[in-house]
């Protein structure tokens, strides 16, 4: 699966990099939301390193309230040298987290991509636009299903617990590829010590399944569960101090 369009970092393509395709015979509609953990507003911010442990960029996550009942997840990528800034907006449901919009907008020295997603009942709509042209996409969205760019916030609302193991259907929506669900599987496997910029944590070691794809994610054993680690195979965050 090619989703290099135009020139960009990987990490741009987090929502790419976090979840791998599978059969739909296979997929499962699952609410994996046991807790939602975190107080509305909270800021985050975190260091990006490559697979040689250089620090390539940043990244800011932040969670706010958008009207009656609804959450605004944020994700800001700035990566200086490559000359790249990508920003993933998920708006959601505050208790459920399924999605009701995502946006989605990058901005390089090789062009400009924006894009919009709208949650109706079961589809979403999708509208790109970029130096190519503009397309428009839909797709039959599942019961339970999720946003892909809101895959970092939700994972801190499982049931974090020896051998958890869970699956649920992602929705691929705003991304470089063709709009599509996939499945994801979630495994917490131990319990770790880690230290990153913003000190040492007890944490939730997760495996994220992403279809071939492995990747580990690092969640602080406080009250709202910080993420402080994430590797996705190619990039590593660390949190940084507040």
């Amino acid at each position: 699966m090619n989703q290099r369009t135009i020139a960009l970092p990987s990490l741009a393509l987090l929502a790419l990099a976090a979840v791998g395709c599978e059969a739909g015979s296979s997929l499962t509609s699952n609410d994996i939301v046991s807790t939602i953990p975190w107080e509305v507003p909270e800021v985050r911010h975190y260091r990006v390193l490559d697979d040689e442990d250089e620090e390539v960029g940043t990244l800011d996550m932040s969670i706010e309230e958008q009207g009656p009942g609804n959450v605004r997840l944020t994700q800001y990528f700035d990566f200086p040298e490559a000359g790249f800034i990508n920003e993933a907006v998920v708006i959601a449901d505050a208790g459920t987290l399924e999605p009701l919009n995502t946006s989605f907008d990058i901005e390089g020295p090789d062009g400009n991509l924006s894009c919009d997603a709208s949650y109706t009942g079961a589809e979403v709509v999708v509208d790109r636009r970029g130096e190519d042209g503009e397309r428009t996409d839909d797709l039959d969205v599942p019961a339970f299903a999720y946003d892909s760019w809101s895959d970092l916030f939700l994972w801190r609302t499982i049931a974090f617990s020896p051998g958890y193991d869970e699956r649920y259907t992602d929705i691929l929506a705003c991304t470089l590829d063709r709009t599509q669900k996939i499945g994801v599987g979630l495994e917490v496997v131990d319990e770790e010590e880690v230290t990153v910029p913003a000190g040492t944590f007890e944490a939730w070691k997760l495996e994220i399944d992403s279809g071939g794809a492995n990747q580990r994610a690092w969640f602080a054993k406080d009250d709202v569960l910080t993420l402080v680690k994430y590797d996705n195979g190619r990039e590593t965050f660390e949190l940084l101090p507040d």
